[in-house]
C-alpha cells in the first residue's frame, strides 16, 4: 500500500538515501557515517541518528512530484480528509479518557479524605461507626478505583491490575461504549 501513490522505498532512493533492506535505509542528512540508521514503512520514515523525518506525502512534495498532479492533489485532499477524521476521533477518545481519569480522581480523592477523618476520629472515639464505614468504604473501592486509574492510564502502577492495558484496547471500549 502506498500514500497518495507514492511509495516510500522509491521516494527515499529518489532523495538521495542507501536502500539496505525491506525497512533500512541509509540517511543522506547525516554527516558521516550512518549506515541503516533510517528506519521507513510504507508510510514513514525516521533517521535515528540525526531524527530527520518524513512521510510519503511530504517526500514526494520536497521532490517536487506534486506539481501539476491533479491525482496526486486529489489523494493528498483524500488523505488530508481522512486524518482529520481519525484526528478529531481520536481527540473524542482522549476528551473521554482524560474525564473518566477526573472522575475516577475526584472518587478517590473524596473516600480517602472520609477515611483519614474516619482514622481522626477513631483514635479519640474507637467506636464510632460512621467512622469504620468511611474505612470500610475506602477499602473496599481502593482496589477499583486504582484498577480504573492503571487501565485509563495504559499502566500497572498498583496491586490491582493483572496486565498494562493497551491504548487501543481502551480505545476499543470507548468506542463500544459510545456505540
Amino acid at each position: 500500500m502506498t500514500m497518495g501513490g507514492f511509495e516510500m522505498r522509491s521516494l527515499l532512493q529518489k532523495s538521495g538515501f542507501r536502500i539496505r533492506s525491506g525497512s533500512r535505509a541509509d540517511c543522506s542528512q547525516c554527516e558521516g557515517g550512518s549506515r541503516g540508521t533510517v528506519a521507513f514503512t510504507t508510510e514513514v520514515a525516521f533517521c535515528h541518528r540525526c531524527k530527520w523525518r518524513a512521510n510519503a506525502v511530504t517526500l514526494a512534495r520536497e521532490l517536487g512530484l506534486l506539481n501539476g498532479n491533479p491525482e496526486a492533489a486529489c489523494a493528498l485532499r483524500q488523505i488530508a480528509q481522512e486524518r482529520g477524521e481519525k484526528e478529531a476521533e481520536v481527540n473524542h477518545f482522549e476528551q473521554w479518557r482524560q474525564a473518566r481519569i477526573r472522575e475516577t480522581s475526584g472518587r478517590y480523592r473524596s473516600f480517602s479524605k472520609a477515611a483519614i477523618y474516619g482514622e481522626q476520629v477513631l483514635r479519640q472515639y474507637p467506636a464510632c461507626e460512621e467512622a469504620w464505614d468511611a474505612l470500610a468504604r475506602f477499602y473496599h473501592q481502593e482496589a477499583k478505583l486504582s484498577a480504573a486509574f492503571d487501565w485509563l492510564t495504559f499502566a500497572k502502577a498498583s496491586n490491582w491490575l493483572e496486565e498494562d492495558s493497551t491504548p487501543a484496547e481502551v480505545f476499543a471500549a470507548w468506542r463500544a461504549d459510545a456505540a
